[in-house]
C-alpha cells in the first residue's frame, strides 16, 4: 500500500510539471490539437531548428534567423526563401528549459552562403559539428560548410565534392560523418572518415529528389525525400531510399506517404526511429489555406502499404489567413517532441515573421499506429 502511495504521488508531482508545458487531444477528421510553445520570439525570421542532446546532457538548438528588415513573408515583396541567414543556438538542460534560454549567434564570419539549412551533431570526439547550406537561397560560395565547437568556435570549413548543395541532414555512424545533399534534385552523400581524415567522392542516391533527411538503424540507412522532377512535378508524394552500406542504394517505387487535394504538394520529410517504430513527420502545402505538419508511422518502412493513414498535427490558416508551419525536427527520449518553424500568431490567427516552435506529446498519442 505504501509502494502505491508513492506512485501516485510520483505520478502526481509529473504531471504537475508537464503541464504547462502541454495539453494533448485526440481530435476528428485526422487532426491532432496540442498547445504549443513559442521557442523564439526575435521579429527577424527564425526558421529551420537542428536539435542535439550533447555528452554531458545538455541540449543544443540550432535554427537560421533571417537578416531581412522585413521580416514577414510577402510583406513588401520579402521572401525567406531568398534571404541571407546568420546561425544562433540555445542551450538548456532540459527540452522546456530552451523556451527561456539565451540565444547566442555563431561568432565566426560566414561565407558568401544564405546558410538557410543547418544540421547539427555531437561527434564521438565530443565536438559538436554545425552543418549549413544554401537550401536553394542566395550566396556565391555554395557548397556545404561546417562550424565546430570543442569550447570555442571555428570555422566555417567547406566540404569537398558538394558545389552547389541545396539541403543538407547529417549523421555519424560506421567511424564516418555521412552528408545527404541534393543537387539539381538528385540526391547524393559524401562520408568524412574520421580515421584518415579524408572525404570521400560523391555517391549518387536518388534521381527526381530533394529535401532528404537521413537516419541510420540497426546498420541500415534510411533516407527521406520529397519528389519532383523539375518541370511539372513538384512534391508529388514522400519516397525512402535505403541501404545497408551507404554505397548501394534501392528505393520505393511509390510514396510511402502523401497528402492528397487538388494542388496539394508535400515538402521536409524526415523520420525518426521510436523503439520498433519508424516516425515520418512532413509538411503538405495546400495553397491558400498554407502549410501544415503531418504525421504517420510504420513497423516495415520499406513496405509502402504499412504507413499508417496521415495525422494532421497544426493548423495554417483562420478566415482568411494562413501561414507555414514547415521544417519539423522530432526528438524523443521517452515522450515526444516535435521543434518545427511557424509563422503564425501567438494566437493562431494570423501571420507574423518566422519562428520556433515546440510541441510536447507525453501521451503519445501524435501518430495512433492504424495500419492500412
Amino acid at each position: 500500500m505504501k509502494k502505491l502511495a508513492v506512485i501516485l504521488v510520483l505520478s502526481a508531482i509529473l504531471t504537475l510539471l508537464i503541464a504547462p508545458y502541454t495539453t494533448s487531444v485526440l481530435a476528428t477528421n485526422n487532426n491532432i490539437v496540442v498547445q504549443n510553445t513559442q521557442i523564439t520570439t526575435n521579429p527577424q525570421y527564425d526558421r529551420d531548428p537542428s536539435i542535439l542532446r550533447a555528452t554531458d546532457n545538455t541540449y543544443w538548438l540550432f535554427f537560421a534567423r533571417g537578416r531581412d528588415s522585413r521580416q514577414i513573408r510577402d510583406f513588401n515583396g520579402y521572401n525567406p526563401d531568398l534571404d541571407y541567414y546568420d546561425i544562433y543556438y540555445k542551450t538548456a538542460e532540459s527540452i522546456p528549459g530552451l523556451e527561456m534560454a539565451d540565444e547566442t549567434q555563431i561568432p565566426l564570419t560566414p561565407p558568401d552562403n544564405a546558410q538557410r539549412d543547418i544540421s547539427a551533431l555531437q561527434t564521438k570526439d565530443g565536438i559538436i559539428r554545425v552543418f549549413t547550406s544554401t537550401g536553394l537561397g542566395e550566396g556565391t560560395e555554395r557548397s556545404i560548410y561546417h562550424y565546430s565547437y570543442d569550447g570555442s568556435w571555428h570555422g566555417p570549413t567547406l566540404v569537398p565534392g558538394t558545389d552547389y548543395a541545396a539541403h543538407i541532414s547529417v549523421l555519424e555512424d560506421r567511424g564516418k560523418i555521412w552528408v545527404f545533399f541534393d543537387v539539381g534534385y538528385k540526391l547524393y552523400l559524401v562520408s568524412y572518415d574520421e580515421a584518415t581524415l579524408e572525404w570521400s567522392s560523391p555517391i549518387h542516391l536518388a534521381d527526381n529528389a530533394t529535401l532528404a533527411k537521413a537516419v541510420v538503424d540497426e546498420g541500415k540507412f534510411y533516407v527521406v525525400w520529397t519528389y519532383v522532377n523539375g518541370v511539372d512535378i513538384w512534391g508529388s508524394g514522400i519516397y525512402l531510399s535505403t541501404s545497408p552500406d551507404g554505397i548501394t542504394w534501392e528505393s520505393t517505387q511509390n510514396p510511402i506517404a502523401m497528402w492528397t487535394g487538388e494542388g496539394v504538394t508535400n515538402w521536409d520529410p524526415v523520420l525518426i526511429k521510436d523503439k520498433d517504430l519508424f516516425r515520418l513527420y512532413w509538411a503538405p502545402d495546400v495553397g491558400s489555406e498554407g502549410q501544415f505538419l503531418a504525421a504517420t508511422t510504420s513497423i516495415s518502412p520499406t513496405v509502402e502499404t504499412s504507413w499508417s493513414t496521415p495525422v494532421k498535427l497544426t493548423t495554417s490558416s483562420y478566415g482568411e489567413n494562413s501561414w507555414w508551419d514547415f521544417w519539423p525536427q522530432p526528438y524523443t527520449n521517452g515522450f515526444q517532441y516535435l521543434f518545427y518553424t511557424s509563422e503564425r500568431n501567438a494566437t493562431a490567427t494570423d501571420r507574423i515573421d518566422g519562428n520556433i516552435w515546440l510541441k510536447l506529446d507525453v501521451h503519445n498519442i501524435y501518430l495512433p499506429l492504424v495500419q492500412r
